[in-house]
């Protein structure tokens, strides 16, 4: 906790007292004949987090939900917490190449997390239990249709809310923004639900030995997980590995790619573009100029302006790179991208003069995202321009060169974020 800042502290030191009350509570409600079944359910939920998959930093994916699940319809809401707790404190895990457990890991860390699992698990279960006290429909093995679809929601909910306040006091930005970046973990739990209520029903109907066989099944869905990471994890050192061989050909775009891509994610995502389109644009991005490898090193860093037949050399360089990406399965969509990256609003552009909606608006912005970081960075045969400049440029051709919506998205992403621009109009 040192050097954690006071409203971190105070905001976690609450999570964690609440997690704490309620599990002094919860101990006073277990039955000493059901004791053997809270501890073989603690194991299991052990064992569940320990093969959660990093994703990166500290962010990973669990499947330990599927027990909690079983354990909010098995036990009381108080047990069901109780449980999660324990088994979040407790778990032992393989991360970055050693055995991390509570005796060599932060404990403060482990409790916050335990207390919020036991108060998201605890909120989910009154839920149900209330649901299923009052309300006596969708009934299938004597549990609630109805009961388990509100747990679900309520604890999706409390969950998110808990980390997406504890976000914004770590990054300093809106908690809303958590929601908006990570409903993936909603998709998470909603697909380890079904396997929770399994669980469930075949320990109310046939004991331990039949979890154990259903767990199985939670082990193949982790599995699954890890295999769709490391494909990912593939598909983007692949990228990294395209976007440095072109770098090392021009000397002058070095980190352009990146700037560009972090450019035109921020005007994707004020365009309200979401999840695999921001990927898609993100890989556009960091690829677009991939195509130059196919262009001579004396014509990319020539440093006065160039000759006609070297600038139609120049143009051939997103056909090149379309037809270089077209060839991998998984880069189709981002080859058209790429390919229509210098096309203008006006229909004079290249490789096809496309004008207006024939051009794809993922093309057209990363053509804004292009231009604005190359009018910015020193070139070979000019200094770099600044933001004012720039941004001056981009209004003035609007509706000519670029497409007027990316343009006044780029212009309000770029004030959101700080940067002064210049008034225009």
């Amino acid at each position: 906790m040192r050097g954690m800042p006071v409203k971190l502290k105070l905001y976690t030191a609450c999570i964690i007292g609440i997690g704490i009350i309620y599990m002094y509570n919860s101990v006073g409600m277990i039955d000493m004949n059901a004791v053997s079944s809270i501890v073989f359910f603690i194991i299991l939920g052990a064992i569940a987090e320990a093969l959660n998959i990093r994703l990166k930093g500290t962010t990973a994916i669990s499947v330990n939900f599927a027990i909690g699940m079983a354990t909010l319809l098995i036990f009381k809401p108080g047990i069901a917490a109780l449980v999660g707790f324990v088994s979040m404190v407790l778990c032992v895990e393989f991360a970055n190449g050693k055995i991390v457990h509570i005796f060599n890991s932060s404990l403060y860390k482990r409790v916050f997390n335990g207390s919020a699992y036991a108060i998201s698990l605890g909120c989910a279960g009154i839920g149900y239990s209330l649901f299923n006290s009052n309300y006596k429909v969708l009934t299938f093995y004597d549990l609630n249709g109805i009961g388990i679809i509100v747990s679900i929601c309520v604890y999706i909910f409390v969950n998110s809310l808990i980390f997406s306040l504890l976000t914004s006091i770590l990054e300093n930005k809106n908690p809303l923004e958590f929601f908006k970046n990570n409903a993936w973990v909603s998709v998470n739990i909603l697909g380890l639900s079904p396997l929770g209520i399994i669980i469930a029903v075949a320990y109310k109907s046939y004991g331990w030995f039949a979890v154990l066989l259903f767990f199985g099944p939670l082990l193949i869905a982790r599995y699954s997980f890890k295999l769709y990471m490391d494909m990912r994890h593939v598909y983007f050192e692949t990228i990294k590995a395209l976007s440095s061989a072109m770098e090392a050909k021009d000397k002058y775009t070095n980190g352009h790619s990146y700037r560009v891509a972090d450019y035109a994610v921020g005007i994707a995502e004020q365009m309200g573009y979401k999840h695999d389109a921001l990927d898609r644009i993100k890989t556009a991005a960091v690829l677009h100029d991939i195509g130059k490898i196919g262009i001579s090193d004396s014509i990319l860093n020539k440093p006065g302006h160039l000759e006609d037949n070297e600038y139609v050399a120049i143009q051939k360089h997103p056909e090149i790179g379309a037809k270089i990406l077209s060839e991998v399965e998984f880069l189709g969509d981002v080859s058209k991208i790429i390919k229509y990256h210098h096309e203008r609003f006006d229909g004079k552009g290249y490789p096809e003069g496309l004008k207006d909606a024939e051009i794809p608006m993922e093309a057209s912005i990363l053509a804004v995202a292009d231009a604005y970081d190359a009018m910015t960075s020193d070139r070979p045969y000019r200094k770099a321009m600044d933001s004012h400049t720039a941004m001056n440029i981009l209004v003035k051709e609007s509706g000519i060169q670029f497409n007027p919506i990316v343009v006044k998205a780029f212009r309000d992403y770029l004030r959101k974020h700080g940067e002064e621009i210049a008034h225009v109009g």
